[in-house]
C-alpha cells in the first residue's frame, strides 16, 4: 500500500519544477485551428468517437503522422480493422507520402519517394497484430513493453478501434463496468509509462434522418457510445469526428462542402492542453490527408511549427484532380 501513498515533501522537486515552469501545452498537432483547441500531452489519452465511415481512424492516422514528422514521436499501432500489418504499413506510407504508395495509372509515388517513406515509417511505427487471438489491453501494453525492451522509446499508442480489445463482458461483468475497467488501465499505462494513447471508438447505431431527401445523422454525443458515461469519466481529451452532410447547410445557412469534416473537442483535461469547441477540416482523398483553409481560403495541409512560415502547397495536377 505504501506505493499508493505520497506526502508533499516526497514530491518537493516535482512541485518546485511545476511552480517555476508551470504547466505547458501539449505537442503541436499540425494545424493552426486545431492547435487552438487540441494538443497532445504525453502521459495522457485521447478518445476519438464517431459513427461508421466518418473518418475517425483517418484522423487518428493524421495525428500520429504529424507527431512523428514534427515532434519525432514513435508509435505502437494496433489497427486490425485497417487490415494486415502489411496493409497498415501501406496506409501509413500513403499518409506520409501524401500520394498513393500503391502503383496505379494516375498518381503514385516514385521508387525513390517510396524508399524514403519506408525508411521513415520503419523508424517511427511498430505494428501490433494478434492474428486470430483476442487481445486484452494488458496484452497490448505488454507488446509495447517488448518493443521498449529492444531499446526503443515509444511515445504514443493507437488502439483502433476499442471493440478489438477484449473486455470481461463475456465473463458476466456488466458492459459499462467492463469498459470502465479497460479505460482505467489505458489511463494508468499511459500515465505510468509517459505514453499518449489514442483510442478510437464506434458510436451505437444512429437512425438516419432526411432533409430535402438527403440522408444524414446528427452529430453524436458521448451518450451515443456504448458505456458512454465511462468514456466521459475516464477520458482526458475526447474528440468527435463528424462528416458534414453534403447537400445541406450549417446553422448559418452556409452549404457544406462534400469533403468537410467537423472536429469537436468535447472534453479537455487538463485545461492548458485544450479547450472545448469545434474546428472545420477537409479531407483530400488523393493525399489521404486532412487540411484546413488559410486566411485566403486556400488549402493548408499539416506543417511543422506554428512559429514557422506556412509552406507553399503545390497546385494539384489535372491527374490528381481526376483521381
Amino acid at each position: 500500500m505504501r506505493n499508493f501513498i505520497y506526502r508533499a515533501e516526497e514530491l518537493k522537486d516535482s512541485l518546485t519544477q511545476l511552480r517555476e515552469n508551470g504547466v505547458s501545452k501539449g505537442a503541436w498537432t499540425g494545424f493552426d485551428s486545431l492547435f487552438d483547441k487540441y494538443s497532445v500531452k504525453k502521459g495522457s489519452t485521447t478518445y476519438i468517437y464517431a459513427g461508421a465511415h466518418q473518418g475517425k481512424s483517418q484522423f487518428g492516422f493524421e495525428l500520429m503522422m504529424n507527431l512523428s514528422e514534427y515532434s519525432g514521436w514513435t508509435w505502437a499501432v494496433y489497427s486490425p480493422e485497417t487490415g494486415s500489418p502489411t496493409e497498415v504499413f501501406a496506409e501509413l506510407l500513403w499518409v506520409y507520402l501524401r500520394k498513393p504508395y500503391l502503383v496505379n495509372d494516375k498518381v503514385t509515388a516514385s521508387n525513390e519517394e517510396a524508399e524514403r517513406a519506408v525508411e521513415f515509417i520503419n523508424k517511427h511505427f511498430y505494428i501490433i497484430d494478434s492474428g486470430l487471438q483476442d487481445l486484452s489491453v494488458e496484452g497490448f501494453y505488454t507488446c509495447v513493453s517488448e518493443i521498449e525492451n529492444k531499446g526503443v522509446k515509444i511515445d504514443g499508442c493507437l488502439i483502433d478501434p476499442f471493440t478489438e480489445i477484449k473486455t470481461d463482458v463475456s465473463a458476466g461483468v456488466r458492459d459499462d463496468i467492463a469498459i470502465g475497467q479497460v479505460l482505467t488501465k489505458v489511463r494508468k499505462h499511459s500515465s505510468d509509462n509517459n505514453y499518449h494513447t489514442i483510442v478510437t471508438v464506434h458510436t451505437k447505431h444512429q437512425q438516419a434522418k432526411y432533409k430535402n431527401g438527403i440522408p444524414y445523422v446528427d452529430k453524436p454525443t458521448m451518450n451515443d457510445i456504448a458505456g458512454g458515461m465511462q468514456w466521459s469519466r475516464k477520458g482526458m481529451m475526447i474528440i468527435n469526428v463528424w462528416r458534414c452532410p453534403y447537400g445541406l447547410e450549417d446553422a448559418n445557412g452556409v452549404p457544406y462542402e462534400p469533403n468537410q469534416v467537423e472536429i469537436t473537442v468535447v472534453k479537455a483535461k487538463p485545461k492548458i492542453v485544450g479547450k472545448l469547441g469545434s474546428v472545420t477540416l477537409y479531407y483530400d482523398k488523393v493525399k489521404n490527408r486532412y487540411y484546413e483553409l488559410d486566411e485566403f481560403g486556400g488549402k493548408r495541409f499539416a506543417y511543422d511549427n506554428p512559429d514557422k512560415p506556412t509552406p507553399v502547397i503545390p497546385t494539384p495536377s489535372q491527374e490528381e484532380l481526376e483521381f
